[in-house]
C-alpha cells in the first residue's frame, strides 16, 4: 500500500514513435514498446516522460507533411492509450519537434493525451497558456510541473501556438509563484546542443539558479545521451535523461552520434513533503532492430553503465572541464554553420542565417561562448607591445579585396 505523504516519482527521457518503432507497434501493439521495462515502470507512483514526437491528425493534408519530422502515423488515441497503460501520468510537450505537424499536430497530440487521462505540459496558444503549471496529487502530495523548451532552429521564435520558452527569468518567476501552492515543484527543460556528455556552462549555471529559486526536481532532456545528476540546495538536477524509446540504431543521425544514444535509464526519485529523499537509476539500453525498445541492463552491463553515470556526475563538479567541452562543441557548431553558409550572398545570409544564429536562444547560447573566446583573443592581442608597427589589420591568410 502506498505511504501517505510519500511517493516514488519515475522519469524517463525522449519517447518517440516513428519509423521502426512505429512499425513494431503497428504489428505488436503499443504495449510492445514498454514491455521489457514494465515491471520497473510500475514502481513509480507517478511517471513522467518527454514526448519527442507528435501524432498525425487523421485529416492532415499529406502533401503538407514534412517527411523528416518526428511524426507518428499510428492512430493517436491508440498511442495515448498505450502510454497511459504503460503507467505514464504526465508528458512534457515543450520539445523542439512539437510543431513537426504544425498547429494541427500539436493540438491533436495534446487532445489525444488528455482524452487518455494523461497530463500534457508546456504548450499552448500563447506563452501565458504554455507556462501554466500542471498540478497533480498523489499519496497526499501536490506536485506542480513546469515545462519549458529552448527556442531553436525548429521553432524560430514562434509562440502561437508553441511551447513555453526556456528563459531563466521566466522560469524563476514561475517557480517562485508555484512554490507556495504545492509540496513539490518539478521543472522540465528541453534544451541545449545534442550529444554532449556535459551540459553547456550556461545550462549548468541556470539549472543551479532554478534550484536555488525553489525547485525540488529538474528533469532535462534533448541531448539524446545521458548526462550527470547533482544535488543543489536539496534540489535534484538530472541534466539529461537520454533516449528512452527511440530509433537509436535505425536513425543514421542517432547512430552516427553514438555510442550512448542507445543508453538511458529510468530515474526513480523518492519524495515526501520536505522534498527529495533519495534516487535510483534503473539502467536500460535500446538493442539493435528488431528489438529497438528500452530493455533493462543486468549484471556487468548494468554495473558498467552505473559506473559511467558516476563519472558523468563527477564532471559536474569540474567547471573548467564543463567549460572546455562547451567551447569544443560551440567551435564545432560554428564550423558546421560556416559550411552551411558556403558562398551565400549577403541577402540570402540575412534571410536564412541571421535569425537562426543571433535570434534563437539555442544559437545565441553557443554564439555568446564564441564571442567570449574571441574577446579573449582580442584582449591578448591588445596586450602585445607593438612599438614598430600598427595593429595587424589583415586576415591571417593575407586575404585582400
Amino acid at each position: 500500500m502506498p505511504s501517505a505523504n510519500r511517493l516514488t516519482l519515475g522519469a524517463v527521457g525522449d519517447v518517440a514513435f516513428r519509423g521502426d518503432v512505429d512499425d513494431c507497434c503497428a504489428t505488436h501493439g503499443v504495449a510492445w514498446a514498454f514491455a521489457p521495462m514494465q515491471e520497473h515502470l510500475a514502481r513509480a507512483d507517478l511517471l513522467f516522460g518527454n514526448s519527442e514526437s507528435v501524432f498525425l491528425p487523421p485529416d492532415f493534408p499529406m502533401q503538407e507533411l514534412d517527411e523528416t519530422g518526428l511524426v507518428s502515423r499510428l492512430p493517436g488515441p491508440d498511442l495515448a492509450a498505450g502510454l497511459r497503460a504503460a503507467g505514464f501520468d504526465i508528458l512534457n510537450m515543450a520539445a523542439n519537434h512539437v510543431l513537426d505537424a504544425g498547429a494541427l499536430g500539436l493540438d491533436y497530440t495534446r487532445a489525444c493525451l488528455q482524452e487518455a487521462g494523461l497530463a500534457a505540459g508546456g504548450v499552448g496558444w500563447s506563452q501565458a497558456e504554455a507556462r501554466q503549471p500542471v498540478v497533480l496529487e498523489r499519496n497526499g502530495l501536490r506536485l506542480g510541473f513546469l515545462c519549458y523548451g529552448e527556442d531553436s532552429n525548429w521553432t524560430l521564435g514562434h509562440t502561437s501556438p508553441g511551447f513555453a520558452y526556456y528563459e531563466l527569468n521566466a522560469v524563476i518567476e514561475d517557480v517562485r509563484k508555484l512554490r507556495p501552492q504545492v509540496d513539490i515543484v518539478v521543472v522540465s527543460l528541453h534544451a541545449d546542443l545534442e550529444f554532449m556528455e556535459t551540459p553547456s556552462l550556461p545550462r549548468l549555471h541556470n539549472s543551479r539558479a532554478i534550484a536555488k529559486a525553489g525547485a525540488d526536481l529538474i528533469l532535462q532532456h534533448h541531448p539524446h545521451v545521458p548526462q550527470g545528476i547533482e544535488m543543489v540546495d536539496g534540489c535534484l538536477i538530472a541534466y539529461s535523461l537520454g533516449n528512452f524509446l527511440f530509433n537509436a540504431h535505425s536513425s543514421a543521425y542517432m547512430k552516427s552520434n553514438g555510442p550512448h544514444t542507445a543508453d538511458s535509464y529510468l530515474l526513480l526519485v523518492e519524495l515526501d513533503a520536505s522534498g527529495v529523499q533519495g534516487f535510483e537509476r534503473i539502467p536500460c539500453r535500446i538493442p539493435e532492430p528488431p528489438e529497438q525498445r528500452p530493455t533493462p541492463l543486468t549484471g556487468q552491463a548494468a554495473q558498467d553503465f552505473l559506473a559511467y553515470c558516476a563519472t558523468l556526475d563527477g564532471y559536474l563538479g569540474n567547471e573548467e572541464l564543463v567549460k572546455a567541452r562547451w567551447r569544443e562543441i560551440a567551435t564545432r557548431h560554428l564550423g558546421y554553420m560556416l559550411r552551411r553558409c558556403g558562398k551565400m550572398s549577403p541577402e540570402r545570409f540575412i534571410e536564412e542565417m541571421v535569425g537562426r544564429l543571433f535570434l534563437t536562444a539555442e544559437s545565441r547560447s553557443w554564439m555568446q561562448e564564441i564571442l567570449a573566446m574571441g574577446q579573449e583573443q582580442w584582449d591578448a592581442a591588445h596586450a602585445e607591445d607593438i612599438p614598430y608597427r600598427r595593429p595587424n589589420c589583415r586576415f591571417m591568410d593575407d586575404w585582400r579585396d
